[in-house]
């Protein structure tokens, strides 16, 4: 039977665009998986985003067995600023891009993939240099800028309206060094389009999707409680262990009929930040 917030299990994922495996030890900027579940807590570490992606396809396999309902959040943009899904696909469509990138980006089980490269032959789709930017100083080119600062008349939007909204989450186009959740788009959206092919009408993308099915997938920043979070975290602990842990218990202690509505709202292309302005309410949910 489904808990307080319509969902069995809440689970939230921080992920990574790093270009290796993790170290063996738990360490910041890693994938970090967070559960909650009847009232109880737990975390996972994963060193790869194909380990993640294996932990999280056994999760919910056993979850769907089971006859549980799972709300599934991941700390990266679920979609670009208006025009960029079209430009590429020719469609308005963001699970069209989804699976765009799924077929260009190169991703393998050491970390190891091509995202500069893909993010150059999207900027060759638009006038001027941009909108993706941020690379190694080798791997620079007219093309594809290491300096946001470079870009000029290639049309876009540099935000989406949801970061218009919440200026401190980093827009989609930065690919480098910190804060570069652009990277994170694209090693992510091609793992969560597998989740789309793997589980089929089972599954469905918040906002884009009617929020209806067994597995439900949804954009969050842990950043919106950022402060509250900080307060919570145990001596010793890992900032973004703390996060999964707190965000899904936070999520988890939402009344149904809230969160089935805040999984409504959103843009339909350019996604949305689940829980902007429920931030009180997760809050008084940490505890």
């Amino acid at each position: 039977m489904a808990g307080v917030s319509g969902f069995d299990t809440i689970v939230m994922v921080d992920w990574s665009a790093r270009s290796a495996p993790s170290p063996a030890k738990p360490t910041k900027d890693a994938i970090f998986i967070g559960i909650a579940r009847d009232g109880f807590l737990a975390s996972s570490y994963q060193r790869t985003r194909h380990a993640a992606m294996r932990f999280l396809t056994g999760l919910l396999d056993g979850e769907l067995r089971a006859g549980r309902r799972v709300l599934a959040g991941f700390d990266f943009p679920f979609g670009y600023p208006r025009g960029f899904a079209r430009a590429v696909t020719g469609s308005d469509d963001p699970l069209t891009l989804w699976a765009h990138l799924a077929e260009v980006i190169e991703d393998d089980d050491r970390n190891r993939n091509n995202r500069f490269d893909v993010a150059e032959d999207f900027n060759r789709l638009f006038p001027g240099v941009g909108p993706f930017w941020g690379c190694p100083p080798t791997r620079e080119t007219e093309v594809l800028p290491a300096k946001g600062s470079l870009r000029h008349g290639h049309g876009m939007a540099e935000r989406r309206v949801v970061e218009r909204e919440l200026p401190r989450a980093q827009p989609c186009w930065k690919l480098f060094t910190t804060g570069s959740v652009g990277s994170q788009v694209l090693l992510g959206l091609p793992h969560l389009h597998a989740l789309r092919v793997h589980y089929g009408d089972a599954l469905s993308v918040s906002p884009f999707q009617p929020a209806d099915t067994p597995i439900v997938l949804a954009e969050i920043y842990p950043g919106l409680i950022d402060a509250a979070i900080k307060r919570r975290v145990r001596d010793g602990e890992i900032l973004d262990r703390a996060q999964v842990r707190l965000v899904a218990r936070a999520f988890s202690r939402l009344p149904a009929a809230h969160l089935a509505t805040l999984l409504q709202e959103g843009d339909a292309e350019e996604g949305w930040i689940l829980g902007l302005g429920a931030e009180n309410a997760l809050i008084a949910g940490l505890d």
